[in-house]
């Protein structure tokens, strides 16, 4: 039996879940209450669960946490970085227009109100009096500099899938910014709540500053000192433009790969907290100083293969019909999660209403069959099989353990598979190039359900690394749709038939959604299990 290992997200991406606004809602929202937005619901339903926590109490500010981090963040670009655990950091130094609150619903943030006049404009009033941690004032021009950055991230950033129709950015005045759409997109506000590839930095910062190792936001946190591969300090932003937060004084990002050297921090108290696997909780359960955090996450397991019509074998769908069928789900979720874990479509559930239910994942599209799997070899004429290399992330360790699962399995259909393991940079650098065969990876979440299929917008940077030789007319028409489509009950059938498409033509292999476990220290109080895998329950949390 494999030790079994879970992780936060360490790579790839992570929009809202459950149902979309109409266009009616959206133009509320920027319109109510004499021109503050009210708050638009995205999504529905707390993310996370506490099984144990501390009982309530009047929140207090001051002190400082450690917060142990399972992979290091490699660097801290605020656009275009596909490690996930750099968006840790990110999340609580940056901030874009809008925001989640823990239920996902979308907020003001850097913008106090917003309007859609049409379809193809979004005007955006920018909140008075913020000033970024260098002191200078936040005005339409950073609004202007940041979002024209973002199509195209300077290096180390990679070009993304997310990024919306925006045809030009427009500055109305010092607090007012105008987008004008190349087409109707009804991924922008999704795209703005995330944040992840859409915060706000000063005009100019990339000619002052190396952003890979310093940072300048408007956030809850300063950063104080980034230390690859060893810790990043936070410190409690005073000139914060929300009085209320943040509670604590600091964080320490401790990265500590090793799981039981953290389950030994959290048990001296080296450490206010930390994600850990199922294995650890139950030993950890019985301590009374410890509270548990358990619910799941938008980051799913996934297998990418590279379809460039280069003439790998895969290329031919039945070879990757094949693939699937030969893959025990049921055994990577027993073997390496212990049983605690879901099947996931290609939108995971847990994402309100959007995805493909379980009981269809098992029964259908993703049932393991392997006499199915042998004969979709003999039918595509590689009876014999073939070799691929497929690499999986180090650190967290359950990639690679998916991966040698994965190999075990397909084994039995002739395909001779080589892991791969790669610290997170390596990895995160091949899967932005689309350097790989096949990779283990992990998804996560999207500001919007059209992001888990942007992969394979034919006019996107990863489509023409990964699938210059994937077409498939369908699904890209489909994919159109949905972007142009902002009523919920339209856009249901159609992300519905998108999964359906991915599930039968196999271009991404999606695979399992682990059950998400954070340990944390009792004193540390008002922290939760955030949706999207980061730690943003910081911002609130306060020492007892």
């Amino acid at each position: 039996m494999m030790r079994r290992h879970r992780t936060t997200d360490p790579i790839v991406e992570s929009g809202a879940r459950g149902r979309s606004l109409t266009r009616r809602e959206l133009v509320r929202a920027g319109l109510a209450a004499g021109g503050t937005a009210a708050i638009a619901r995205l999504v529905g339903g707390a993310r996370g669960i506490a099984v144990a926590e501390a009982a309530a109490a009047a929140p207090k500010r001051g002190g400082t946490v450690t917060w142990a981090m399972t992979s290091d963040p490699a660097q801290l670009a605020p656009f275009g970085g596909v490690n996930g655990s750099a968006f840790e950091i990110t999340s609580l130094v940056y901030e874009s227009l809008l925001a989640w609150d823990r239920s996902l619903k979308v907020i003001p943030a850097l913008a106090e109100s917003w309007q859609i006049p049409d379809s193809r404009t979004y005007v955006f009033k920018l909140r008075r009096g913020v000033k970024f941690h260098s002191g200078k004032p936040f005005d339409a021009e950073d609004v202007k500099y940041s979002l024209d950055l973002q199509k195209t991230p300077p290096p180390p950033g990679v070009v993304q899938g997310f990024y919306p129709k925006i045809a030009s950015v427009e500055v109305v005045d010092p607090l007012t910014v105008r987008l004008h759409m190349s087409e109707p997109d009804a991924t922008v506000l999704g795209y703005l709540a995330w944040g992840r590839y859409s915060w706000i930095i000063p005009k100019g910062l990339y000619d002052r500053m190396d952003l890979r190792t310093h940072a300048d936001g408007t956030g809850p946190f300063k950063l104080v000192e980034y230390v690859p591969n060893d810790h990043t300090t936070l410190a409690r932003n005073a000139a914060y433009w929300n009085p209320d937060l943040p509670r604590l004084d600091g964080i320490t990002m401790k990265v500590l790969q090793d799981e039981q050297a953290r389950v030994a921090g959290l048990r001296s108290g080296a450490i206010d907290g930390t994600t850990v696997s199922t294995d650890s909780v139950r030993i950890l359960g019985g301590d009374p100083s410890l509270a548990v955090l358990k619910g799941l996450t938008a980051v799913f397991r996934e297998m990418e293969m590279t379809i460039r019509g280069d003439g790998k074998l895969w290329d031919n769908a039945k070879v990757r019909q094949a693939v699937s069928a030969a893959i025990n789900r049921q055994e990577i979720i027993d073997k390496v999660y212990g049983g605690d874990a879901l099947y996931s479509s290609k939108i995971p559930p847990g994402y309100g209403d959007w995805p493909i239910p379980d009981s269809a994942l098992k029964s259908t599209y993703q049932k393991f069959d392997l006499p199915r799997a042998k004969q979709l070899m003999a039918d595509a004429g590689v009876a014999g099989g073939f070799s691929v290399t497929l690499q999986s992330i180090a650190h967290p360790q359950d990639y690679t353990q998916i991966a040698e699962v994965i190999k075990e399995q397909l084994r039995q259909i002739n395909i001779n598979v080589t892991v791969q393991p790669l610290e997170i940079g390596t990895f995160a650098k091949n899967n932005g190039e689309g350097a790989f065969e096949w990779q283990s990876t992990g998804r996560g979440m999207r500001g919007d359900p059209s992001g888990f299929f942007s992969d394979f917008d034919p006019t996107g940077a990863i489509d023409k690394a990964w699938y210059r030789g994937y077409h498939n007319q369908e699904l890209t028409s489909l994919y159109y749709q949905g972007l142009h489509e902002p009523l919920p009950v339209k856009r249901l059938p159609i992300y519905r038939r998108l999964q359906e498409i991915v599930l039968t033509d196999w271009p991404a292999v999606p695979l399992v959604n682990p059950m998400y476990y954070q340990v944390v220290r009792r004193r540390l109080n008002g922290m939760y299990l955030a949706y999207d895998g980061t730690e943003r329950g910081l911002i609130a949390a306060w020492l007892a």
